[in-house]
């Protein structure tokens, strides 16, 4: 037996919906609701199988309420239920099970507890091979890897990279990891997220990309990996290990890892590739961070290993002539004329095309040793 809850704003329309789910049979109807507040309440201490949720509400916009419901019962399927055709295209931007169209149709409401009953067999069949002492949600899984230094990217099961729907569930995930499980208002995501977008509307795709990325997080083993309480999400942070997380934790404790690791570590900015602004301040700490750890680094290392950080450096700051300086010397030690020469020429050309600039009267006083 299903057991369903009704929320509509409209008494009539739930008393129809109850009658005729009687008349097809199978489901029980645990509660009706006119306010999707109410309905939040009685799911927070009830077991609901199927919600049918219509969409446009006074107080509390249905999608929003389908966000809010995923967050107290992650495996609750939900049917839309609505008059208007264009918010149909919003119930499955949202993932749902199915939507029906107002006046309710009986033989299309078969057909979508039909559609649940399908959806179902494969949880029934795992429950059944799988006892609940074995399936321990997300517990004995791995960390999903994550790299954000250069460019964001997730990897599953196999480590094959994860396909995102959107860019803006890709968006909202590295913002959600990005505050490393700390809460975070609604608000405070729609402003950064959404600024420049009408407030309703705003609410509206966030509620829908959030349903996308719980969504995307449940097939890869993590259902509960979001959670949300007091208008506030959080995501875990034992569901996700990051290139970024594993910076932090050299940055802290140095160890002796060999420096070519710390320099193939750094692939590029925190989320270089995507120029989030909200990630502005944390990458630019990163960064500082990691350039003041090569600084310490250089003067212990081999010489091999201090051209190495000398050019990281230069990659990471190509108009820091003390960087330049510091690597011209170090050829020289070395008599590499030819290297030396190289690099100077390529100083001089990016300080010229692109600031207008040439050398240091410190530099080029170095350089006349070379002929330059």
């Amino acid at each position: 037996m299903i057991n369903a809850v009704l929320i509509d704003d409209e008494e009539i329309a739930l008393d129809l919906l109850e009658i005729l789910l009687a008349e097809i049979g199978g489901v029980t109807v645990s509660g009706k609701f006119l306010h999707a507040a109410d309905a939040l309440n009685h799911m927070a201490v009830s077991d609901v199988d199927l919600v049918f949720l219509d969409i446009e509400m006074p107080g509390m916009n249905g999608l929003y309420a389908a966000e809010r419901l995923a967050a107290i019962h992650p495996s609750v399927q939900i049917i839309f239920v609505t008059a208007y055709h264009e918010y149909a295209v919003d119930a499955f931007d949202v993932n749902a099970m199915d939507y029906l169209l107002k006046p309710l149709s009986k033989m299309r409401l078969v057909k979508a507890l039909e559609r649940y009953g399908k959806r179902q067999e494969p949880h029934r069949a795992d429950a059944a091979e799988h006892p609940a002492a074995e399936r321990n949600d997300s517990a004995v899984l791995a960390p999903l890897r994550l790299r954000v230094l250069g460019s964001l990217e997730l990897f599953g099961a196999g480590d094959s990279l994860v396909a995102w729907r959107t860019k803006k569930v890709k968006e909202l995930f590295a913002y959600l990891w990005h505050t490393h499980g700390e809460p975070v208002h609604r608000h405070r995501i729609l402003a950064d997220l959404w600024p420049d977008t009408e407030a309703v509307r705003a609410q509206q795709i966030f509620h829908t990309t959030m349903y996308h990325l719980r969504s995307l997080l449940k097939k890869l083993g993590f259902p509960n990996a979001i959670s949300f309480a007091d208008e506030r999400y959080v995501m875990r942070t034992d569901c996700v290990h990051s290139d970024a997380q594993t910076l932090m934790m050299r940055l802290r404790k140095p160890g002796n890892e060999p420096i070519g690791d710390m320099l193939a570590l750094y692939r590029g900015d925190l989320l270089e590739a995507e120029a989030y602004t909200w990630a502005v301040p944390l990458r630019l700490q990163l960064r500082a961070d990691y350039v003041r750890l090569l600084e310490r680094s250089v003067r212990a290392a081999t010489d091999e290993d201090q051209e190495a950080i000398w050019r990281k450096l230069i990659a990471l700051e190509p108009y820091s002539e003390m960087y330049y300086d510091e690597m011209l010397h170090l050829l020289a030690g070395r008599g590499d004329i030819a290297a030396i020469r190289k690099l100077y020429e390529e100083l001089k050309d990016r300080l010229n095309k692109e600031l207008g600039m040439q050398p240091s009267a410190r530099i080029r006083s170095f350089m006349e040793k070379f002929g330059q």
